[in-house]
């Protein structure tokens, strides 16, 4: 049971990356679109493979890239197609080459008759922090800068989604919004391929000064290193 006083988040402005999202809009086709975005955002952070600075396997690149597939054949179910033209595929045959694009009917309906207006609705995902689920960019640690880079491409693709002129629309999104959205995605896969897979790894040597013993002032290359001797680490360790 919420108090009167309890503020909840849902419908309170998004801070940091997402800071640009419009939370309140009319289409709740656009919040169904959202919902697998979100599950690969949330994959993405809790995979211990984005914590390896040298890269992430095969098997975690073929993983996101489905999800990836996911989201863009919600963006395809959503948007207002009467005349069947292409939508896109590149992002389908990055995971199966062999697919066959079917563009069928909306499965929907009732985007060949004129619609009752709907009324707003607040985006029910918290993008101001409060969520766990949904962390800012400040509460995450990666350690991985292409973890972040293809963090980054998720957080604006859903920005994106928001901002569409459809979001106005009652349902579904037009095949101009459909393209913008698809952009995104391409974006999104680019990063998968060129950071992913066993092929793309480097090695990586040394630690990152945050993970040091010591402290980061004992990392190389710092004007703050000094020379800790044994008997000075041995008196630090009986100090404490």
């Amino acid at each position: 049971m919420v108090s009167k006083d309890e503020v909840m988040p849902i419908g309170d402005p998004a801070k940091e990356q997402f800071r640009r999202a419009i939370v309140t809009l009319r289409n709740l086709h656009i919040v169904a679109a959202l919902s697998p975005l979100f599950t690969l955002r949330a994959e993405l952070l809790a995979n211990d493979e984005l914590s390896d600075r040298g890269g992430f396997d095969d098997p975690t690149q073929s993983h996101m890239k489905s999800h990836l597939m996911h989201c863009d054949r919600w963006r395809r179910r959503v948007t207002h197609n009467p005349d069947q033209i292409d939508l896109g595929d590149k992002i389908e045959r990055a995971v199966n080459q062999n697919a066959v694009i079917e563009l069928g009917e909306s499965p929907f309906g009732g985007d060949d008759i004129q619609n009752q207006s709907g009324g707003l609705i607040d985006l029910p995902y918290a993008l101001d922090g409060s969520d766990p689920d949904i962390p800012l960019q400040s509460q995450i640690k990666l350690k991985s800068t292409n973890a972040l880079v293809l963090l980054g491409a998720i957080d604006k693709a859903i920005v994106a989604w928001t901002r569409l002129n459809s979001r106005d629309r009652t349902r579904f999104i037009t095949r101009f919004d459909s393209m913008r959205i698809y952009g995104n995605y391409q974006e999104i896969l680019g990063y998968l391929t060129a950071f992913g897979g066993d092929d793309n790894r480097v090695d990586v040597a040394q630690v990152l000064p945050s993970e040091e013993p010591l402290g980061p002032a004992d990392s190389p290359n710092r004007r703050s290193e000094s020379v800790n001797n044994a008997a000075t680490i041995m008196s630090d360790v009986t100090k404490t």
